[in-house]
């Protein structure tokens, strides 16, 4: 899509300098387009590829970019940045004025200030600092340090929010006075006063279907989903559909098909993943061409350095792959994600607050379930040397993340689906979507309020664990429903098997069990452990890239303590479990590759 930095600052040589030198600073990655837009003391400068979809609106005295297509619920509107202008220059029709899939858009009037504001989740990011009259406003905190009047800080609240959790928490950064806006709000600024958020558009979950049966929620979700695929991705254009061998792309892949859209597919991995291998059948049973990409375990350092340069760790330092994907997707124009469907229809999130011992939901079992990818919160406080003052802060942190979960309803599995798709979707699933702007246009069908409003209406026992989402596909498309399918595992079992699935159910059981005696690289074919394995030669190369920052970090954290708990590169991590349990150590890698710039 596009790297932005919006600025209003009075003084026009002091914007005019700070502007050239981000100019030079603003591409994440090569062959980016530079183009800029500005209207009296206001001026925005953007990076795109070739791909991006930018709108751009100018009038004498005020104006508009909008990056992405905004969907409207009417699928022939076209939502452009005159619309928003429009819109968004008026105090009445403003906070009404919220649209579906993924975007991005800022306005600017002489007379009112400046709005800006993205998509119902905030998965594109805006972040924004003001001081002395003067707002910064971008997609990355990166490029705020260069304005005279900003003094780079480190903020302890985004810092612990991030280690507890994976990624920030109430819209704190690892920069003090910067602020990521809040999922669901606009940002306001006018001249002489402080910049702030208003809410526009937040899920309410109710109990409008709780009384029908099953049979009439896969109705009406099949229905909502026909209904958001139609409008997210009109029968004009062609798409390509990042296809893995699991079941919300498959899903998808069966809508597209059955709406005649021209499409064909995208996989991630090696030949030898059981991702890839269950994708082809896919493929193969549609009818449509398959493209596979890699990320190269060379490539992971400058993944790395990436990520930790332009998300600001915002989203953890799990996906840096994405930062070499996207490079691969120039050769594509329309990317459609099922990026977080499964949280939305099919989510096994409501399960994190369920105790199977207890038998019952609770925070404290959701927490426990969100700080996994973390770090614990008693192993937090030994890392900050038993300081009282982290101490209490750690606790305040956890006590804002219980409000605002049990904020969202009465109902303890709608408090886990709404936190999951503000909090985990949002940042370490959504940002991927992000990144793989730089190559190709993302289409998130997921981000839609329709389907939204539809799915928070649906009890658990129908969404959860994936048991509406699953009978969708084995009835609407019985013929995908037959073929192995990925579940991270060495289980392919068909969700609809055939006699001869069943009969061999066995031996997938005796692979498994054979090939978990050896965990090397080389025998691991399941495509996220391989990727994510902190000891494979690519993260081995990414914690080389940041072991000599470690010692920039002793000033935040206590040495010995750190020391006992991050291995060095040369020392093996010897994780019971590849992906979860080495997210905290990856979080600290991350951390001191920030640092380099930062502190």
């Amino acid at each position: 899509m596009a790297n932005f930095l919006a600025i209003i600052d009075s003084n026009p040589e002091r914007r005019a300098r700070y502007i050239d030198t981000i100019k030079k600073e603003l591409a994440p990655i090569e062959s980016l387009a530079i183009n800029s837009a500005a209207i009296g003391d206001f001026c925005i400068v953007w990076a795109n590829s070739k791909n991006t979809s930018v709108s751009i609106a100018l009038e004498q005295k005020s104006g508009a970019v909008v990056f992405g297509r905004p969907v409207s619920d009417n699928q022939k509107e076209e939502i452009g940045a005159g619309t928003l202008l429009d819109l968004w220059s008026n105090d009445e029709k403003r906070l009404n004025a919220f649209y579906n899939g993924f975007y991005a858009g800022i306005v600017y009037s002489i007379d009112k200030g400046l709005t800006a504001g993205a998509d119902l989740l905030g998965i594109y990011p805006v972040y924004y600092w003001s001081s002395n009259n003067v707002l910064l406003a971008g997609s990355s905190p990166e490029l705020f340090k260069y304005h005279p009047y900003f003094s780079a800080q480190l903020n302890p609240e985004g810092l612990i929010s991030i280690l507890l959790t994976t990624h920030i928490f109430d819209g704190q950064t690892l920069f003090k006075g910067v602020k990521r806006l809040q999922s669901g709000c606009i940002l306001r600024f006018e001249n002489g006063k402080e910049a702030k958020e208003e809410v526009q558009y937040k899920i309410k979950p109710t109990m409008k279907y709780y009384d029908l049966p099953f049979s009439a929620h896969l109705e009406i979700l099949n229905d909502a989903i026909e209904n958001t695929m139609s409008r997210h991705v009109p029968a004009k254009g062609k798409y390509s559909l990042l296809l893995s061998g699991g079941l919300d792309s498959r899903m998808l892949a069966g809508f597209l098909q059955e709406q005649n859209i021209d499409f064909d597919a995208i996989t991630m991995g090696l030949d030898s993943d059981i991702e890839m291998q269950t994708a082809r059948k896919v493929v193969k049973s549609l009818g449509i061409k398959q493209n596979k990409i890699e990320v190269e375990y060379e490539q992971y350092a400058s993944c790395g350095e990436n990520l930790a340069k332009w998300e600001h760790i915002s989203n953890g330092f799990n996906d840096i792959f994405n930062w070499g994907y996207c490079r691969q997707m120039r050769n594509y124009e329309n990317l459609v994600l099922g990026h977080s469907f499964d949280a939305v229809i099919g989510t096994r999130y409501i399960n994190w607050a369920y105790s199977s011992m207890q038998k019952k939901m609770s925070f404290d079992t959701f927490f426990e379930n969100v700080n996994k990818w973390g770090i614990k919160p008693e192993v937090l406080k030994r890392l900050f040397g038993n300081s009282a003052v982290y101490n209490n802060m750690i606790d305040e942190i956890i006590q804002k993340i219980r409000n605002t979960y049990e904020s969202y309803s009465e109902i303890e599995s709608q408090r886990a689906w709404c936190f999951n798709l503000y909090n985990r979707q949002r940042f370490h699933v959504g940002s991927s979507a992000f990144t793989m702007s730089f190559g190709a246009l993302p289409i998130m069908p997921a981000i839609d309020r329709k389907l939204l409003e539809c799915a928070a209406a649906i009890p658990a026992a129908s969404i959860a664990e994936r048991r509406a989402q699953t009978e969708l596909l084995c009835s609407r498309f019985p013929k995908l429903a037959r073929l192995p399918i990925d579940r991270n595992s060495y289980d392919t079992t068909p969700l609809k098997p055939r006699v001869r699935y069943l009969a061999g159910r066995e031996f997938y059981r005796l692979m498994k069990k054979v090939l978990s005696f050896s965990k090397n690289v080389q025998s691991e074919h399941r495509y996220y452990y391989r990727i994510y394995d902190f000891d494979n030669k690519g993260w081995k190369a990414v914690r080389r890239e940041a072991e000599p920052y470690r010692k920039k970090i002793y000033d935040i954290f206590d040495k010995e303590e750190l020391n006992k708990l991050l291995p060095r590169p040369e020392e093996q991590a010897n994780l019971k479990e590849n992906i979860a349990d080495a997210s905290g150590y990856k979080l600290l890698t991350g951390i001191m590759l920030w640092s380099k710039g930062n502190l």
